[in-house]
């Protein structure tokens, strides 16, 4: 891409157009998708060259970075891995796994026509088809190329989008949608954390909550790593958290809560950012028994090097009862029902907003225990939390996923109700989906 340097729109395009066809194929087939299972990068490129008399030659190899790939069918690149055994005359097909979604290209035999496809693009089914006709395949070739840089143009726009919805339904590791580290779920986890007892009925000390009122900063940050596909795909991330909360009322025990959770990503060293901001009122609808919270989250994420770019909005409600007495330590039972959409990146200039629509559904438990040991001079306490999170709407890669997390808390040293509160926590938490499985790590405090 020239024009948008590669910028994550300009990803996004570029990308596009590789393209399985709806006529008669006149060469050697491309490989499948399962013909590259072996090749254990981001992006998987097959190409097939027809050399004469029933005999072609297949070559493969992956890429880690969305924007080393789209020329693979480039005449000029074709001539620098084939040398005199590719002409212009000689029919070539060729495969793009990216991510997940299959995207092809062809030339004909005796043909200077770039023909592309999408197979899979829509959930009614619908295929993307294109050609370009130079007088010759490099003419082809660059027609199809200004095509890509020209996103102004409205259909150019309408392909970006569709491409964006297929990859939150083909890809596991989209950074938009569609899996548990994307900002979906982001904002769908922020939505109902049982991890932390971060909660209106909760931090009441008289009734021997986890936190007490007037400590409203939180901070925290966490290291996580994981797999997906066999291994195909490895990622690390690195989050950070801040977040305080307010008191509505003197003496009331509602609460504003804001919430900024930022995260830098890599998946196969393809590099990704994302950012969210939430703003919820909790209050008790039962006094220290039950308590209900809407809520209204935004994220965004941009990776040229994933070829990603998308913002969010979520809507949600959550339900949150507490069981004092179940031994020493209390029981919370979480619920939440929410609703995201997908928005318009109007403000870059081009609306590729993928249009993306999803109910969502989390229930969970905790249980929060103060232990009989001191650590480090301080009180200490133990949690455990299970949530599991539903989608229905749009299609994704993944519609559950699972989430384990064990924290351990140190207390305040006073001899007060500030005894009951966790100034410092530590996190260990383990989500699964399907094939994919992360783990993290991280630290808490409050101020």
């Amino acid at each position: 891409m020239h024009k948008f340097g590669w910028s994550a729109v300009g990803a996004m395009a570029a990308l596009w157009a590789m393209a399985p066809v709806a006529q008669a194929q006149v060469g050697p087939p491309p490989p499948s998708p399962q013909q590259l299972d072996g090749i254990q990068s981001l992006f998987r490129i097959g190409v097939t060259l027809g050399v004469g008399g029933g005999v072609s030659i297949t070559d493969s190899y992956g890429l880690d970075i969305a924007n080393d790939g789209q020329d693979f069918m480039n005449p000029q690149r074709l001539r620098e891995r084939y040398g005199a055994r590719y002409n212009d005359l000689l029919p070539v097909s060729g495969l793009i796994d990216f991510r997940g979604l299959p995207i092809y290209g062809y030339y004909d035999v005796n043909s200077s026509v770039f023909r592309i496809s999408i197979p899979a693009l829509d959930v009614a089914g619908e295929v993307y088809q294109n050609r370009f006709n130079g007088t010759s395949r490099q003419a082809s070739y660059d027609l199809f190329d200004s095509y890509l840089n020209d996103i102004d143009n409205a259909e150019a726009e309408r392909l970006v989008r569709l491409l964006l919805k297929s990859l939150a339904r083909y890809s596991p590791v989209d950074p938009l949608a569609g899996n548990p580290g994307s900002v979906q779920s982001g904002l769908i986890r922020s939505s109902l954390d049982l991890t932390s007892g971060d909660s209106a009925i909760e931090q009441d000390a008289a009734s021997g909550g986890t936190n007490t009122a007037g400590d409203p900063w939180i901070m925290g940050a966490n290291y996580s790593g994981g797999s997906s596909n066999g291994g195909r795909y490895d990622f690390m991330r690195i989050d950070g958290r801040v977040a305080r909360s307010f008191r509505l009322t003197e003496g009331g025990r509602a609460l504003l809560k804001f919430d900024l959770p930022v995260s830098y990503s890599e998946v196969n060293g393809a590099r990704a950012a994302t950012a969210q901001f939430g703003v919820g009122v909790e209050f008790p609808v039962i006094a220290r028994r039950w308590s209900l919270e809407p809520r209204v989250g935004y994220g965004i994420t941009a990776s040229d090097q994933l070829g990603s770019v998308g913002n969010m909005l979520s809507t949600t409600i959550a339900s949150r009862y507490v069981f004092d007495g179940l031994g020493r330590g209390r029981l919370v039972i979480g619920n939440m029902v929410g609703y995201t959409t997908t928005l318009s990146t109007g403000i870059t200039g081009y609306n590729v907003n993928p249009g993306l629509k999803n109910w969502a559904f989390r229930n969970g438990i905790a249980y929060d225990l103060p232990l009989k040991f001191r650590g480090l001079g301080r009180n200490t306490s133990a949690r455990v939390s299970y949530a599991m999170t539903n989608y229905a709407g749009d299609k994704l890669y993944y519609n559950t996923f699972h989430e384990v997390t064990l924290s351990l808390g140190l207390r305040g040293r006073e001899e007060s109700a500030r005894n009951t509160r966790d100034l410092v926590r530590f996190n260990m938490n383990l989500i699964k989906a399907g094939s994919y499985t992360s783990w993290s790590a991280g630290l808490g405090f409050r101020f």
